[in-house]
């Protein structure tokens, strides 16, 4: 039986005990992401695969890989039709006994792409590159702004519009985003305005930035619009499971975890908002965990070397300019005890691990932030921050 994006007993038994037989997948794929043909994993050569997978708004994937094109069928010409919209979708396969597990590894546009006898070099990156301008579409023709004046623009919406923009009567995204339910109700507090010649791509990054959150193209190649830092629960991290365990010798870690640091500490960060109303609003957020080594009773108040960050609140009516301000200082806070703490460890490829996850690494609970992946040898570089180290109200 094939399983598409089925975490079982099975699969998880054949991770733990390596047992299972990887296998990879290319489907290319039209504008409406129906598959086109598919290239199978078997025919992966020696040569390195990377899957590279970060943490930050905009694009988080990017891949490199090389296969052998028997026939000819994907060759990088103008009758393929792999290079119709140059959109592909990544499977990460696994065989366990007469069962396939087929996990989602993104969906991309190549970049480059070259064939030499017979086999095939793709770079690509994950589809915010049809919104940021790495692939030259997306381009706002003429000057664009809202305007918050005319009535509410509800932030989901503007999100949803955005990616129905069209470039050449297609939209420039046809697949239905993930929006945090919480903007459906939130409305735009300024307007954004972008010049001709900027991307369309901007809009969306612009209100992440307003609203604390994360704006990245998932593993299913569904972009996800998530605040975290949200007034009862700002540190997300400390309510989740984990996705998996790595015990005291366990066979899947093939080199141990790696701890180094070449950034100096931020424990303390203050973000302040313009004047609305005759008034300026201040807050200073500052990580109290008493288990973390940043804490600021342990080693005192370590400011970014930028300083103050300044933010704008629009119409302070919509939520308090004091409140915008913690919200953003908790996700800026959180992003730099990251950066610092960061270890990394090389284990054997688990194919449905993602940044944002929680995992136990010898009886600690850590936070992946990154991950590094080879596709022909079947390791992954995992980085990742003890969760201990970052910042916690108590």
């Amino acid at each position: 039986m094939t399983y598409y994006n089925v975490i079982n007993a099975a699969y998880l038994a054949a991770l733990k005990d390596r047992s299972a037989i990887y296998a990879a997948m290319i489907q290319p794929l039209d504008h409406w992401e129906n598959a086109l043909g598919e290239l199978r994993a078997e025919l992966l050569t020696g040569t390195p695969a990377q899957l590279t997978v970060g943490d930050g708004n905009e694009v988080r994937r990017s891949i490199a890989l090389t296969v052998a094109d028997e026939g000819g069928r994907f060759s990088p010409s103008k009758d393929s039709m792999f290079w119709f919209g140059r959109k592909f979708r990544l499977w990460n396969g696994l065989q366990v006994g007469g069962d396939m597990y087929w996990v989602a590894g993104g969906v991309y546009y190549s970049t480059h792409a070259d064939e030499q006898e017979h086999l095939l070099t793709i770079s690509g990156v994950d589809k915010f590159g049809a919104l940021n301008g790495e692939l030259n579409i997306g381009r706002c023709v003429n000057a664009f702004s809202t305007d918050i004046g005319g009535g509410d623009i509800y932030v989901a919406d503007l999100i949803r519009e955005t990616l129905a923009l069209n470039f050449g009567r297609l939209p420039i995204d046809p697949t239905a985003p993930i929006i945090d339910p919480i903007f459906e109700t939130t409305k735009l507090y300024a307007d954004i305005s972008l010049d001709a010649g900027q991307y369309y791509g901007q809009v969306i990054t612009t209100l992440a930035e307003m609203y604390g959150a994360d704006c990245y193209y998932d593993r299913c190649g569904v972009l996800n619009f998530r605040k975290k830092a949200v007034i009862d629960r700002p540190w997300w991290y400390v309510h989740q499971g984990c996705a998996w365990v790595f015990g005291e010798g366990d066979v899947n870690i093939a080199e141990s975890v790696r701890r180094s640091t070449d950034l100096r500490a931020v424990n303390t960060v203050t973000v302040v908002s313009d004047n609305t109303d005759g008034e300026t609003a201040s807050v200073t957020v500052k990580n109290e965990n008493p288990e973390s080594p940043l804490c600021v009773q342990n080693i005192g108040e370590h400011y970014p070397e930028s300083g103050a960050v300044s933010i704008s609140v629009g119409d302070s009516t919509r939520q308090s300019a004091e409140e915008k301000c913690r919200q953003y200082g908790k996700y800026l806070l959180c992003q730099n005890t990251a950066l610092i703490c960061s270890e990394t460890f090389t284990a054997a490829l688990i194919p449905h691990f993602d940044t944002g996850m929680v995992i136990d690494v010898h009886g600690e609970e850590r936070l992946i932030t990154g991950l590094s992946a080879d596709l022909s040898t079947r390791l992954m570089k995992v980085e990742c921050c003890n969760i201990n180290c970052l910042p916690l109200e108590v």
